[in-house]
């Protein structure tokens, strides 16, 4: 009973996986502003600005929900990168599309890894889930389970690589607004979506018994 118990808080709260409800807004309101603002205005500094400014208000509401400090300051490091970079040289909207640039970057971390976990047949999914449920493990011994967790790991690849295959086009051409939707469409919905299909997946496996 207690085992079976265990296994099955496995399952993942799909709303808690993307954050909750101030997650999901903490994903996609910065970076909708900044794009709306730039388009409306062309001013970079004012769009910067107040995008960051509205992310500094969600840290501060993370850290009152009492959210791990460490991932609170990882994420105010990446926005002061993000407000960096379009405002290296000047006010000018030269770099205006650079506000993206440590999401693309980290996509190609996670490709890469997702990708490499793969070359050496030990897909990272199955390495993720392994640390939730022992069960996950049977991936070592058992071909099929394998062969299951070795797709979850291919459908991880070919998110991260469908984002940086419509967003790097974008940002190479400096086509602002067009990457902010983009960024809105590829980022917490397809998340969601792969997370979704993952644990339908998955869930064959963390719900065997043997």
């Amino acid at each position: 009973m207690t085992e079976e118990k265990a296994e099955n808080s496995a399952s993942p709260d799909l709303l808690a996986t993307l954050g909750g409800p101030l997650g999901i807004l903490e994903s996609l309101v910065p970076g909708t502003i900044y794009v709306t603002i730039f388009s409306l205005t062309l001013n970079v500094l004012l769009a910067a600005s107040i995008a960051g400014s509205v992310a500094v208000v969600f840290a501060v509401l993370q850290i009152i929900r009492k959210r791990p400090l460490t991932q609170v300051f990882a994420g105010l490091v990446g926005l002061g990168i993000s407000i960096y970079l379009p405002l290296r040289d000047g006010l000018n909207n030269t770099h205006a599309a650079d506000y993206f640039v440590p999401g693309l970057f980290t996509n190609v971390a996670y490709a890469a890894a997702f990708g490499i976990s793969l070359l050496v047949r030990k897909p990272l999914a199955a390495i993720a889930l392994g640390f939730l449920s022992a069960r996950a493990k049977a991936w070592m011994t058992d071909r099929s389970t394998y062969r299951r967790f070795y797709w979850i790991t291919v459908m991880w690849l070919a998110m991260f690589v469908i984002r940086l295959a419509i967003e790097v086009p974008l940002y190479l051409a400096n086509q602002v607004p067009a990457l902010g939707v983009a960024k809105l469409v590829l980022g917490t919905p397809f998340y969601a979506l792969v997370v979704w299909f993952s644990w339908l997946m998955a869930r064959v496996t963390l719900s065997n018994p043997k």
